[in-house]
């Protein structure tokens, strides 16, 4: 579990750990991400070290709250701009994550995080099927959405429905990440199934 002490550091010690470990997790596999070069780089000591986490699956969770705060605030801003449009939001969610993944370093990230996350015995799904409980980022998102001009406006039919197009942007996501596709073509597939879905889902 991931300390308090790490998120009361100084915003720019917070941020140099940080970056030490999207670095080690760029460089070497998720099995073989060595706690001594975060170490080193970050320019901490080993007892430093654990009193900020406890173990590699909290790399994982800095990792992941690293990149979610930015996917956060880009979504947020075009939940504004098009006044909580579902649809809209979620065409912009594949270029959102894309384009964070767009960095060489952060790509090769995304790929093994992406890679990772339905493997067995892998420090990701570890962290997955045994800490996760979800992503409250995503859920505050998601009830920032408007219901307006959907055929059924109930909470079942709207967590239905995002649970649909959640599904279509995580195996575009994976299949650019992981699977080396090109962008521009699953881009217009994974808008072509956004507007499948809009078109049995809208009045």
């Amino acid at each position: 579990m991931i300390k308090s002490t790490f998120y009361n550091l100084p915003e720019k010690k917070k941020q140099r750990v940080i970056e030490a470990i999207v670095d080690e997790f760029a460089v070497e596999d998720t099995s073989r991400v060595s706690i001594n070069n975060i170490i080193i780089k970050a320019d901490i000591s080993r007892g430093s070290f654990y009193q900020y986490f406890d173990d590699k699956m909290d790399l994982v969770e800095v990792l992941i709250k690293y990149y979610m705060k930015s996917f956060e605030e880009k979504v947020s801003e075009v939940i504004t701009v098009s006044r909580g449009d579902v649809f809209y939001t979620y065409e912009e969610c594949f270029t959102i994550i894309a384009e964070l993944g767009s960095v060489e370093r952060d790509r090769i990230v995304f790929k093994k995080l992406f890679s990772d996350f339905y493997s067995a015995n892998t420090v990701v799904a570890d962290y997955i099927s045994k800490r996760c409980n979800g992503f409250d980022e995503i859920d505050r998102l998601l009830s920032d959405l408007s219901r307006k001009n959907l055929k059924q406006q109930d909470d079942a039919y709207f967590e239905n429905l995002t649970y649909l197009l959640s599904i279509i942007l995580r195996r575009s996501v994976r299949e650019y990440f992981v699977e080396n596709a090109d962008y521009d073509k699953v881009k217009k597939r994974y808008l072509k199934l956004i507007d499948i879905v809009k078109s049995g889902a809208c009045t």
